[in-house]
């Protein structure tokens, strides 16, 4: 492979340039080497097919790019002037795209191992974070949304997060909690497309008439979305800051997932229909008929929560114990170190340094080691168990947990009197856990006036 004409500043340039290019609806997107144009995201295969069978041109891990038609774009204006060899990695295979045997035939794979690919799907993919983080600020704060409910002719304006309780209150309808929800006026759109159509929102069965339809999601259990269904993924928070999944891994979540399948199948069978509200409803509701939270976490598993060092594998039951382990052994006073940081700021910190801890690289210096022992000591004769530089980690991508149930996240409101946050409006969630990713996941609310 030869080098790379350019450098990165041609590619921050058009990387900027296309930030606004925001697709929304239809995209036309051209071919990469010739003129032929496909309207995305409908053509999408078709344009990937067309690559490979004309063109031999084939993108690595296409499914984790984070905005294809951006990608395509930037690589539509790199190959006007150059040819596939000078980016992408030569292939022989002794076969044709048609799968007809030959010898030595070219193929091109345009990959990450270059560094300009690599520094563009990593550009976007923060690019598209950002967006999705500045969409769901807006979605939680904005007070002028107005739209008829699914179900019957109330009109609910306020907030998103008014509607989506509507839904579950009313009609039983599970969609998904507002702080992990984004482009939700979308979604609802969606939702309203399938019911129109007489489509079951779970399974997507279609049927008769509307009477029908809503006897079967209430006795099958369907009065919510399928969180199998990959076109469900971009409405949920999480999925913006996920890296991608092994493919081992995947291939054992979806046995794992058509395993419950039949085993849900096999029940269903013996029992008959599965009553919705009697599996589902909320122990809460006195008695009505309500669907299920499942993903909500119960008071006491907050309180639950054991505190992990930031340092070493030290746990304790109280925060309390916690800091006064981390100021004995490590020479810390987190209390006098944050003092001065926002809540917000906290939660950035401690993913940092979770995340050098895990990867092995100290936290003040960003020295790597092979082994956790030599870390440790590096960072106790030397005084680096500190907090690290802010240019280190003040990034978007540490507002989310590193580490699963960070028992740590949850009590860090308690550690410092935000007094600048006072006037800020906040949606309180019943689940501790569940608050702190939502608060988490709002885009530097020092940015925004409310």
């Amino acid at each position: 492979m030869d080098s790379v004409p350019g450098g990165s500043s041609s590619l921050e340039a058009t990387a900027s340039e296309q930030s606004h290019l925001k697709p929304s609806g239809n995209t036309a997107i051209k071919c990469l080497k010739c003129e032929k144009v496909y309207i995305f995201p409908a053509d999408r295969d078709d344009c990937l097919a067309h690559l490979y069978l004309e063109h031999r041109l084939v993108i690595a891990d296409v499914e984790d790019i984070a905005m294809l038609e951006e990608y395509l774009q930037f690589w539509e204006k790199q190959f006007q002037d150059h040819e596939f060899e000078q980016y992408c990695t030569t292939m022989f295979l002794d076969q044709l795209p048609d799968g007809t045997y030959a010898k030595n035939e070219k193929y091109y794979l345009l990959c990450d191992i270059l560094p300009q690919d690599y520094e563009l799907r990593q550009s976007l993919k923060e690019q598209r974070l950002k967006s999705a983080l500045e969409r769901h600020h807006y979605e939680l704060t904005d007070r002028n949304f107005s739209k008829d409910c699914l179900f019957c002719r109330t009109v609910i304006k306020g907030l998103r997060a008014d509607y989506l309780d509507h839904l579950f209150d009313k009609h039983f309808l599970l969609v998904g909690k507002p702080e992990k929800l984004v482009y939700v006026d979308e979604l609802l759109n969606q939702l309203e497309k399938n019911l129109n159509r007489l489509i079951c929102l779970f399974c997507e069965k279609t049927f008769k008439d509307r009477p029908t339809l809503k006897e079967h999601m209430r006795k099958k259990g369907h009065k919510r979305i399928n969180p199998n269904r990959k076109e469900y993924d971009k409405y949920f928070l999480i999925n913006y800051n996920r890296g991608s999944q092994p493919q081992q891994s995947r291939q054992g979540h979806q046995k794992r997932q058509t395993s419950r399948r039949k085993c849900s199948n096999s029940t269903v069978e013996k029992e008959g229909s599965v009553d919705f509200d009697k599996h589902f409803a909320r122990q809460d509701s006195d008695g009505e008929h309500d669907s299920d939270w499942s993903d909500w976490a119960g008071d006491d598993e907050a309180e639950g929560n054991s505190f992990k060092c930031l340092y070493c594998p030290h746990l304790d039951n109280q925060f309390a114990d916690l800091k006064q382990h981390m100021n004995e052994i490590h020479h810390l006073d987190f209390e006098m170190e944050t003092k001065s940081l926002n809540f917000y700021e906290r939660v950035k910190i401690v993913n940092y340094v979770r995340r050098q801890i895990c990867m092995l690289r100290c936290v003040s210096c960003d020295l790597q080691f092979d082994e956790f022992d030599l870390l440790e000591e590096h960072m106790t004769q030397e005084l680096h168990c500190g907090i690290g530089r802010r240019l280190n980690w003040d990034k978007p991508e540490f507002f989310f947990p590193y580490m699963e149930n960070d028992g740590l996240l949850c009590v860090l409101d308690d550690t410092g009197a935000d007094e600048e946050e006072m006037d800020m409006v906040r949606i309180i969630s019943e689940d501790s856990m569940a608050e702190i990713n939502k608060d988490a996941e709002r885009l530097s609310l020092e940015n925004f006036k409310l």
